[in-house]
């Protein structure tokens, strides 16, 4: 039974992880549709053999940098600040962690309910969902440095 709950949690988590480009890649020069604006992210967490849930606040982050189509650049680190987080608050190990993202905090909160109801549907073990505080963790724009690359 334990194995369906699980299996019914790595659903809904991969589900949200296809609707999301696997990673980004760092350009050099800058992109032309890129721009930077204010964006709203949250994160999930989980160990994949475990029933125990994180979501992470809803987050304002200023200067984030968003491409033509809506994509949020360097989302993997968003996504690393997030797993970091909740292995060494709580001692958890191999976290699969998504974020989700927004330029409206409505949409973002609407996401961010239909995340909650889908992962408590879902499972036929109820999972236990702990809410991480805003004072706790927030998210912050990555810093990227990039080595110079040398032309030949």
């Amino acid at each position: 039974m334990i194995h369906k709950t699980c299996l019914a949690l790595l659903c809904a988590l991969l589900i949200l992880l296809t609707t999301l480009p696997a990673h980004s890649m760092v350009r050099r020069g800058g992109d032309k549709g890129a721009k930077t604006t204010m964006v709203y992210v949250f994160g999930v967490s989980q160990n994949l053999g475990d029933t125990l849930v994180y979501f992470s606040s809803i987050t304002p982050v200023a200067g984030a940098v968003v491409k033509g189509h809506g994509e949020l650049e360097n989302r993997i680190y968003y996504s690393e600040q997030f797993k970091k987080y909740v292995e060494s608050a709580f001692g958890q190990s191999h976290q699969t962690t998504a974020v989700v993202y927004g330029t409206s905090l409505k949409e973002v909160e609407k996401r961010f309910g239909k995340m909650e109801e889908k992962i408590r549907k879902k499972s036929p073990y109820p999972p236990t969902l702990k809410y991480v505080r805003p004072e706790d963790f927030h998210f912050k724009v990555p810093v990227i440095v990039q080595a110079e690359e040398e032309s030949f």
